[in-house]
């Protein structure tokens, strides 16, 4: 009959985890350095490749990455210029429709005036109508920006908003000063969009001068 030694049974087992322990960690130790050959050589390819383009390679892929760049600047620019055109026509037509309803409200008065205009028997009356009209029409243009140029008798000609359509030989009145005025001239914020078309005054004795 064999009889066991408890004491060598148990140093058996301990030797035997001893070894799995060590063998695991030995087979962990050996991925580890597996990975990370494989990471540095993955790294080392990838330098070479960059290291093996030429200098011609390296410029013909900056060129092309300018030019993707110059493309995309213009289209959004093109993009940028027809949507302002797109605002300003939107803007132009908005002022222009409203420009119109308010000559439309001129144009109302006007054929009611007219209507009084047929059954009227006091002269005085279509007359006071008629300067109605024309006050509340210029003080749309007013409203606009549109101002009369003056060009009142014997005042001084201006080259810059007055038109010389005659010179008239006088005496009554000084040298180079606006005797009639045929047309009234026009201002739109202050720039002149129509001469005053006039007439005027040439001193005769300023002429001989």
């Amino acid at each position: 009959m064999k009889i066991f030694n408890k004491k060598e049974n148990t140093d058996s087992k301990e030797d035997t985890l001893a070894g799995a322990e060590n063998s695991k960690a030995q087979s962990s130790g050996s991925s580890a350095e597996k990975a990370n050959e494989k990471r540095g050589n993955s790294e080392e390819a990838s330098a070479g490749s960059e290291a093996e383009k030429s200098p011609e390679a390296l410029c013909q892929e900056e060129n092309q990455i300018l030019k993707d760049q110059l493309f995309r600047l213009a289209a959004d620019f093109d993009n940028f210029r027809k949507r302002t055109a797109r605002q300003i026509d939107d803007n132009r037509k908005a002022v222009l429709e409203q420009v119109i309803l308010d000559f439309l409200e001129v144009t109302d008065n006007f054929d009611r005036a007219l209507e009084s205009a047929k059954t009227a028997e006091d002269i005085s009356s279509i007359v006071s109508g008629i300067e109605q009209l024309s006050k509340q029409f210029f003080s749309i243009l007013e409203k606009y920006g549109v101002e009369k140029i003056n060009s009142e008798k014997a005042s001084e000609f201006d080259p810059h908003r007055h038109e010389a359509i005659q010179h008239i030989e006088t005496s009554e009145v000084p040298d180079n000063t606006i005797v009639d005025v045929y047309k009234s001239g026009y201002a739109l914020n202050s720039k002149v969009i129509r001469p005053a078309m006039v007439s005027v005054a040439r001193n005769p004795d300023e002429a001989d001068k």
